[in-house]
């Protein structure tokens, strides 16, 4: 079954099936429990973990055989000797993260003593010895408090005797709130902020120091015990500490920085002074962290890899303009649209920015305003690796057979992209990419693709 739901209805010749085929791709090379299974293997007591860094630089950027590729990885990684612990715990934070701590249960099996996750559904958890937890998402709310104060219950009461095993995903930022000071803060800083176009990385900057839980806050809670923290990179240039704003990893911003970022973006006003006012240090001493081994576990590169792969495989050039794309979505594909040559697939993964300047915005999502900005004769394809952006939609598909329904339609696209309204003008052109909801959370996918010409 495909990731992509509405897939035949949005192939309708051959440039797109092409296209919708290396996005399907993208989709497949990170479904979680395909790459848990993959990557996570117990043998006897020991437990073995392969990680993105390793596959980068073994399946990426080295030119092996199959037999060589996987003779490589099973000489690399990570291995635990499950003997020299009384208890495993497993904690999931983020999008994807209950699904991921249910399969790794399952291997685990009864060598598990529990754990916990908080995700954005908690459908996946229930027949494993993990406790999974709904949260609300992009907001945090009461839901979340209630299941972060049991993360750090359990937490807390590690020894070091113990083994902690964590996934931390995406979207963990807002799902992961401590109180309902740090509700409160980070729910109307973050809206404010999100409004005046601040960068992902600031934000999680902020975010940090309004919490008890993040910036290296829960690895700080789990000392002395052993913990492996897998991480899922959704963040530009893979940052660990900005990943879910780093509950394990150290945090090397401090309060002085999420003030600047604070006065940068808002106007002085007592609010703005509430706000600093609120804003405290993240854990500085490093001897917390000496028994945290932080790993990159997916990031974009696991799906720029089988975008690549399947690209050749249809017998075109694959080109990536970035693996860390930033900046206004509106215009983000037009560098790519300007230097892609025929027969080229150009590819990029990142996170660009909706600045709203109209207080009346539309629906939609940064993927799907990227590509309302730039619909034109070659295909264009932006989604959400996650299934999800900020709508029920993974993202759009555009081309001429777009501009020539909008014409039919008598839309302007323009005016759906002034008031940021992508979501129904897709909709209406029948042009939004609907996906399935089982995938890891490593930002968003861009796609511009030429066939060569006859």
């Amino acid at each position: 079954m495909r990731n992509i739901i509405n897939f035949k209805k949005l192939a309708q010749n051959s440039l797109r099936r092409k296209a919708l085929l290396i996005a399907e791709a993208g989709y497949e090379a990170i479904e979680i429990e395909k790459v848990i299974k993959k990557r996570i293997k117990l043998r006897g007591n020991k437990l073995k973990i392969v990680h993105s860094h390793i596959l980068e630089n073994v399946g990426i950027n080295k030119n092996l055989e199959k037999n060589a590729v996987n003779a490589e990885l099973d000489r690399l990684g990570m291995e635990i000797d499950l003997n020299n612990f009384k208890r495993i715990f497993v904690i999931g934070i983020g999008k994807g993260s209950a699904l991921a701590s249910a399969t790794l249960a399952k291997i685990l099996d009864k060598k598990l003593t529990g754990g916990i996750a908080l995700d954005i559904s908690d459908a996946e958890c229930q027949m494993s010895k993990v406790r999974c937890f709904r949260g609300t998402h992009p907001l945090p709310s009461k839901q979340n408090i209630i299941a972060t104060q049991k993360i750090i219950k359990l937490v807390k009461s590690l020894n070091g005797k113990d083994l902690l095993i964590t996934f931390i995903c995406g979207g963990g930022s807002a799902l992961a709130c401590a109180s309902e000071v740090e509700l409160k803060n980070t729910t109307s800083a973050i809206k404010e902020l999100t409004k005046a176009g601040a960068a992902i990385s600031e934000l999680n900057t902020v975010r940090k120091h309004f919490s008890d839980f993040k910036g290296g806050n829960l690895a700080k809670m789990a000392c002395p015990a052993t913990v492996v923290s897998l991480i899922i990179s959704d963040v530009c240039g893979n940052d660990l500490s900005n990943v879910a704003s780093g509950p394990t990893v150290f945090d090397k911003t401090t309060k002085k920085d999420a003030v600047a970022i604070i006065k940068k973006y808002l106007r002085e006003s007592a609010y703005r002074s509430a706000l600093i006012c609120a804003l405290k240090e993240t854990p500085k001493d490093v001897g917390c962290f000496k028994n945290i081994r932080n790993i990159l576990f997916v990031c974009n590169q696991d799906v720029i890899a089988g975008m690549i792969k399947k690209t050749e495989e249809l017998g075109l050039k694959a080109k990536i303009h970035s693996l860390a794309l930033e900046g206004e979505a509106k215009t983000a594909f037009l560098p790519m649209i300007k230097n892609i040559k025929s027969g080229e697939a150009i590819i990029a993964a990142g996170e660009t920015t909706v600045t709203l300047k109209n207080k009346k915005s539309g629906k939609g999502g940064r993927n799907q305003e990227a590509v309302l900005g730039a619909i034109s004769n070659l295909i264009v394809i932006s989604f959400a690796s996650d299934g999800h952006d900020n709508t029920e939609a993974a993202g759009a598909i555009g081309d001429n057979l777009t501009l020539e329904k909008a014409k039919k339609l008598k839309l302007n696209p323009q005016k759906y992209l002034n008031n940021h309204n992508s979501f129904n003008f897709f909709k209406k052109i029948g042009d939004l990419i609907y996906a399935e909801q089982k995938c890891f959370n490593v930002a968003d996918l861009m796609l511009v693709l030429s066939l060569p010409k006859e």
